[in-house]
Order: C-alpha cells, then sequence, then structure tokens
C-alpha cells in the first residue's frame, strides 16, 4: 500500500512494506495470501478480502486450491491499515461485523439427477456442447456419461466432477456399466489434470471378465502410472463405488449390488496430496485445487455409455478407518 496527497505523487509505502503476508510464516494455516479487496460496511468496519491456500500440515500442498478469506482490518493512528492484532498475518478465524446473520441453505449432499440440467456444482471438461459427453434425459433419474477419450486427454473427455470443498469428505456413486473390452472403462475418480489422478474404475479383461481396479498417475513417482491387481465382479449388477479423503490420506471401497451388504475396502492407501498444483509437472499449474467425480471411456469410439445413480459429497472430521454410515 502506497499513499499519496496528490494523485500524480510522490507516494509514500506503507513502513510494514507487507499489509497481510505469511511469505516468513510456514506455521500459520492460511499461505499464499494475494490479490485482496477492502470494503467497508455499514458501520463503517473495513474488512480485507483476499485469495488464499490451506496446505496439509505434513505435506505443505494445497489440495483445496485457492480459496477466498476474509479478516477484519483496522485504521492506526498513523493512518495506515493494518490486520486487528498487528501481526500482519493471515488468520483462520476473525471478528464478525456489527450486522445482521444472513444465513444461507446448505446445499443438499446427494444430487439424484432428477433435473434435465446439473447442478452448479458441476463442471466437465473442454466443451461448449455437454450433450456430447452426457445426457440427464437419455435415462432419466441417471447421469448417463458417454465412453470418450483416456482419462488421460487433453481434448474431448467424459468426465462430470465436483470441487473438494474439504480436507475430510466422503464421496460415493452407484454405476452401471458392462464394458465389452479393455477399451471400455468408467468409475469414481479424485482428479487435478490428466497427469494427476486416482480414478477406480470397471473395465473389462479377456480372462477375467468385468472387473474393478484403481490406476493412479502418480507424478511424484518414478513408475508414472500405477494400477492395483483387478477385482472380478459380476455382470449385470450396479456397482456401488465410495472414496474417503482425510487430509493425505485416500482410501476407495467397492460393493455389488444384490451381492455385498457390506462395503468391500481396498487394501491399498493413496496419497490424495499429488492432487494440487504443486505436486505439477512443468506448465500445468492452475490452482483449481483436487475434484471429486465421475468418468467413462471408450477408446473404440462407439461411445459405451455408463450410468450413474447419483452422486453424493459429505464433508467429514475423521480418519476413513472409522466407523461409517452412508445412505448409499
Amino acid at each position: 500500500m502506497a499513499r499519496s496527497r496528490t494523485l500524480t505523487g510522490p507516494y509514500e509505502l506503507h513502513p510494514d512494506t507487507y499489509i497481510l503476508s505469511a511469505r516468513h510464516r510456514p506455521d500459520v494455516d492460511l499461505q499464499r495470501a494475494g490479490h485482496a479487496s477492502l470494503v467497508e460496511t455499514q458501520d463503517g468496519e473495513t474488512y480485507m478480502v483476499y485469495l488464499c491456500g490451506r496446505p496439509l500440515h505434513n505435506r505443505g500442498r494445497c489440495t483445496l486450491g485457492r480459496e477466498t478469506a476474509i479478516q477484519k482490518m483496522i485504521w492506526g493512528e498513523d493512518d495506515w491499515l493494518r490486520t486487528v492484532d498487528g501481526q500482519g498475518i493471515p488468520t483462520v478465524e476473525t471478528p464478525a461485523p456489527s450486522l445482521p446473520a444472513h444465513a444461507f441453505p446448505a446445499a443438499p449432499a446427494r444430487e439424484e439427477f432428477n433435473s434435465p440440467q446439473l447442478p452448479i456444482d458441476f463442471q466437465w471438461l473442454r466443451t461448449p456442447w455437454p450433450q456430447e459427453i452426457f445426457s440427464l434425459t437419455a435415462r432419466p433419474g441417471f447421469l448417463r456419461l458417454l465412453g470418450r477419450e483416456t482419462i488421460g486427454s487433453s481434448f474431448k473427455q467424459s468426465l462430470v466432477a465436483r470441487r473438494q470443498q474439504a480436507h475430510c469428505f466422503s464421496a460415493a456413486t452407484i454405476v452401471e456399466f458392462e464394458p465389452e473390452h479393455f477399451q471400455q472403462s468408467a468409475g469414481l475418480v479424485c482428479y487435478y489434470n490428466g497427469a494427476k489422478f486416482h480414478y477406480l474404475h470397471l473395465s473389462h479383461d479377456e480372462t477375467l471378465g468385468k472387473y474393478l481396479r484403481v490406476m493412479s498417475c502418480v507424478p511424484d513417482s518414478l513408475q508414472t502410472d500405477a494400477f492395483t491387481p483387478p477385482i472380478g465382479i459380476p455382470s449385470g449388477r450396479p456397482v456401488h463405488l465410495r472414496v474417503e479423503i482425510d487430509y493425505e490420506r485416500l482410501h476407495f471401497a467397492y460393493r455389488v449390488e444384490g451381492v455385498d451388504k457390506d462395503w468391500r475396502w481396498l487394501p491399498q492407501q493413496f496419497d490424495a496430496s499429488i492432487l494440487p498444483d504443486e505436486a505439477t509437472a512443468p506448465g500445468q499449474s492452475s490452482f483449481t485445487g483436487a475434484f471429486v467425480g465421475m468418468a467413462c471411456q471408450d477408446l473404440a469410439g462407439t461411445l459405451r455409455p455408463a450410468d450413474f445413480d447419483f452422486f453424493e459429497y459429505r464433508e467429514r472430521s475423521y480418519h476413513p478407518n472409522a466407523a461409517v454410515t452412508m445412505n448409499a
């Protein structure tokens, strides 16, 4: 911040140089603070709104991408803007203004796909013609994804997902998908971009038949693509898919409708910390944060569809190995 009595200067720099910054405080919860705007309330209180990131404590990576924070500020006796405590660092909590509270209704945790349009929370990739990759009317009550290019493609992907908005959450869906060969797959994906993801998907093997496995693209690993052993799945039955993320720990589970009463947890623990922009190959930083959603591929070009009955996203505050009851 700088100030002057005239528009053309000369200008005087703020004596603290940085009004609010975490550059010298790697221990604080909010990092990468910047791009601020000021607002004054009806009662004359001043607040600063700014962009920031909340890194994982033991990894320093911001899986939630860029977020927006607000912090109360004061004008000091010397007429310079400062934080309330004078330390000039971002804080997770700040005093509320002396204004009436305005509550916003919570978004539903579960989307049943009963509308002909996707809710605003869901996004897709690289096309202004969503009918080329999905439909909400081909089978009412289901999101139908049309199999397109590989999950790592930079062109036409069939992927519908929503932002991860908390460090700990659960997501679940049911998919009906009958792949005919290894070029067709569909499932539940934790995704940053085509070079960073964990993908719990169904596909087909000539010997095993229909199977379930995880494909991971991990930039931290010498072996970029990694696969878990395939798990045989009976044909003709919907498959429930689930992911639990607890900070950097990611666990997948599944159950076959009419076969499994309880969730079957995959034994592997996956690294969710690869999903922010900090764990990146050159040229792939975009500050978007991690997404979780549904995907479908058909490399044969036959548009093999996968039907998803619902998508559920619930924020959590526990380790994924704890007992959980989900309405799925």
